[in-house]
């Protein structure tokens, strides 16, 4: 006699079949957001290491985060402080869908601490008090010390700049750091692929140039990571660059000439190339430059620059100027203006505040956060996913 039981497992079985693995991969899993995907790695081992896995992570940021990313890490300016970096992210209409404070439990983030970069949701953070480099996943709160690049006797040493990038053609995350040692100059690249940190030769070449560039916010554009000191004061100035393939300094000669007592600089990756937003003073009014480099070749001053966007009129840039804080590839920009009562973080259309000058100002921006004047929120990162 048939078991009722076993006859309905049986056609159970026969009308279920399992789903193959492929399948679900491609149909269901790739199409889940990172917190979801997290909790399904418990799910079984085959689901953990596919999860896990180079490939669908590849595929799971193609699909979720395009090159027109819209997702940022804002960084706190202050030291000695806890808590001080925050999620920022907008939809394709650039109305904000979240801006949250990012937590984590490592005792080494809590002081000194700083992110010198960020690369498909990988934070790359500096700890000023012991020079040490870490690696940290915000969404698994995962961490890894790279264990340099100095051991001991960093008081010896010295920091200048830092960045961190991924390089697709090696598929490799690599941090650079340029640094003073004894009135010479080393760069130390660090691969995450192989867990070492490489030493290149010590040189005395741009030693003195280098002053001028401290602890400076990185944009890294084609496998190369660039900075630009932060006030320039004559007409020969420099934009150092670090190609973390070749593992070699770049460097590009740089003449602006501008009617102005100062001038402070940022750059920037827009559209694909490396940009710069100039900020100089001019009796007593600032003015707002955004120039895209669009072809260099290493022959002396060899390069072309495009005007991306402009102002020469009369704009009062202690709202839009020096806390000029980042740029979007559409030409959209986020601003940090600080007074004594209250902070306002804005997202300004470029092209409107030339358009509309001083008096329709309003018409230009709107506000993205706004509270007291601490934190004072200085350096923005993009974000473009957080999975492992």
């Amino acid at each position: 006699m048939t078991n009722t039981s076993s006859l309905n497992k049986l056609e159970y079985e026969s009308t279920h079949t399992p789903l193959p693995d492929h399948i679900i991969e491609e149909n269901i899993l790739i199409r889940l957001e990172v917190k979801p995907l997290i909790r399904l790695k418990s799910v079984s081992k085959g689901w953990f290491s596919m999860i896990s896995g180079t490939r669908f992570t590849k595929k799971h940021l193609k699909l979720w985060y395009p090159s027109n990313d819209r997702s940022l890490i804002v960084q706190d300016d202050r030291d000695n402080v806890g808590e001080d970096k925050y999620y920022l992210s907008f939809d394709e209409n650039y109305n904000v869908n979240e801006f949250v404070e990012l937590r984590n439990k490592y005792p080494a983030f809590k002081f000194n601490t700083c992110v010198v970069g960020s690369c498909n949701g990988l934070l790359c953070m500096y700890n000023e008090n012991i020079m040490r480099m870490y690696v940290w996943n915000p969404a698994t709160n995962q961490v890894r010390d790279t264990y340099g690049p100095v051991l001991s006797n960093w008081d010896d040493f010295e920091m200048r700049c830092t960045g961190f990038g991924y390089v697709s053609s090696i598929d490799d995350y690599k941090i650079g750091c340029l640094i003073f040692h004894n009135e010479t100059l080393v760069i130390f690249v660090y691969s995450l692929k192989n867990g070492l940190w490489i030493q290149k030769p010590k040189t005395k070449w741009y030693y003195e140039l280098l002053f001028e560039y401290l602890h400076e916010t990185s944009a890294f554009v084609c496998d190369t990571l660039y900075w630009f000191p932060n006030r320039i004061e004559d007409e020969r100035h420099y934009i150092i660059g670090l190609d973390l393939v070749e593992e070699d300094l770049v460097i590009i000669p740089l003449s602006i000439r501008f009617p102005g007592e100062f001038a402070t600089v940022r750059l920037f990756q827009m559209q694909g190339c490396l940009t710069f937003c100039l900020i100089h003073g001019d009796n007593g009014t600032n003015h707002c430059h955004v120039r895209r480099m669009t072809e260099y070749r290493d022959m002396g001053d060899a390069m072309k620059w495009s005007i991306a966007w402009e102002n020469d009129d009369e704009l009062d840039l202690n709202y839009i100027g020096n806390n000029f804080v980042y740029l979007f590839d559409t030409g959209k920009c986020l601003v940090n203006k600080i007074s004594d009562q209250s902070q306002q973080l804005v997202l300004h259309e470029l092209s409107k505040v030339s358009l509309f000058g001083n008096q329709l100002i309003q018409e230009a921006c709107f506000v993205i956060f706004q509270g007291s004047p601490l934190p004072i929120l200085r350096v923005l990162f993009h974000l473009l996913d957080m999975a492992d």
